[in-house]
């Protein structure tokens, strides 16, 4: 390597801009690898700074690509649907002028206007279209008309969608009572329809989609209890007691029963109406002096707590618990029953039940114990 001062002691002969060169040429010379690798790992650094940048620059160019044709899509799609329901709206408006407000064929159009609705999830408009096909349907068909049948069940899904309960519900209830005046007990139509109503009435229930209080949340179940009782009745009145359908039907009541039986456990004995009055008169007497200065008793009569009022209330509480556990108890024999006289059954299905009637004997213990809990009172 050329040293700095004898190239410093050679400038003194060279010219200035020859000096200076050699200045230069030794400073390049001098260069330590350290460095030299230190400029190249910034170079790279920079190098790749700008690789992500560029990159970053993309993947932006290509998110904006894509949510613009998303969009584009969404728009075309939003004018297909507005496009299709206009044509529909005049076919249905052509019809009513050329058939009147009350031709059945209409009723058909309405009702392929209201399941496109409901494919597009317009679902309050799919409600008003399916209300009007209803209308025209019970006036055509009359009132307890099969052709109701699917219009119902398609307004049920509309108001389940939009979370109106109140109009799902009735809907249900209208649906179970056509099925009730169109089919028998043993008709397969009917079944389904009561097991539609059944799981609807448990949701209900389970949920409080109606925003109940204790009371009428114990009314549902109670007449859900009750509908499932007077179905199973009828099954067995028909010569199906060892049916599957019937016990679908008696699992259904005790899982009921036991839903009813949790909230009269849990519920407080204060709740439950006593069976002797909560208040009593008693006299009270003092004496006074009269008129002429006599002492003589006054009495008068007031009104004072019932002492026996209270544990009223509490056996009235265990009696509605008892009730519910009779009816389970039922339930267990009539499944106890179909185990051991149903032929078809195998011997899978057989420890199926076993383990069914299991967890209800179970649960049915915890829930008296609970009732019996004085915590609860």
């Amino acid at each position: 390597m050329v040293s700095l001062s004898s190239a410093f002691v050679k400038s003194s002969a060279l010219p200035a801009v020859e000096f200076l060169t050699l200045l230069i040429l030794c400073g390049a010379l001098s260069i330590s690898p350290a460095s030299a690798q230190s400029q190249t790992l910034s170079n790279s650094a920079v190098s790749d700074t700008g690789a992500a940048t560029s990159q970053s620059q993309a993947e932006s160019t290509e998110e904006a690509a894509r949510s613009a044709a998303e969009q584009a899509a969404a728009t075309a799609r939003s004018l297909e649907i507005s496009r299709e329901i206009a044509r529909r709206e005049t076919l249905i408006d052509d019809l009513r002028y050329s058939a009147g407000v009350y031709s059945e064929e209409l009723s058909e159009v309405q009702a392929d206007l209201g399941a496109y609705l409901l494919e597009v999830e317009d679902f309050e408009k799919a409600a008003q279209i399916f209300t009007e096909a209803l209308q025209i349907a019970r006036i055509n068909t009359g009132l307890y008309s099969e052709d109701q049948l699917p219009l119902i069940n398609a307004l049920i899904a509309s108001n389940t969608k939009m979370k109106a309960w109140s109009q799902a519900d009735d809907f249900q209830s209208l649906h179970i009572h056509i099925a009730d005046r169109l089919y028998s007990t043993a008709d397969g139509r009917f079944l389904r329809a009561a097991r539609q109503y059944g799981d609807w009435r448990f949701r209900v229930m389970s949920e409080n989609l109606l925003d109940d209080s204790y009371q009428g949340l114990a009314r549902t179940a109670e007449d859900l209890s009750e509908f499932y009782g007077s179905l199973i009745g009828a099954l067995e009145s028909e010569g199906l007691e060892l049916s599957g359908d019937l016990l679908d039907f008696v699992f259904a009541k005790a899982e009921t029963d036991l839903v009813l039986i949790r909230a009269i456990a849990s519920a407080p004995y204060t709740d439950f109406p006593g069976t002797v009055s909560p208040y009593m008169y008693r006299s009270r007497c003092r004496n006074v002096r009269d008129a002429n200065g006599q002492v003589v008793q006054q009495c008068t009569n007031i009104q004072v707590e019932n002492p026996r009022y209270r544990q009223s209330q509490r056996d009235a509480k265990q009696v509605a618990v008892n009730r519910q556990i009779r009816h389970i108890r039922e339930a267990i024999q009539r499944i106890e029953i179909v185990r051991d006289s149903a032929p078809a059954l195998d011997s899978e299905e057989r420890d199926v039940l076993d383990s069914r009637i299991a967890r209800l004997e179970l649960e049915t213990q915890q829930l008296v114990r609970q009732s019996r809990s004085r915590s609860v009172f």
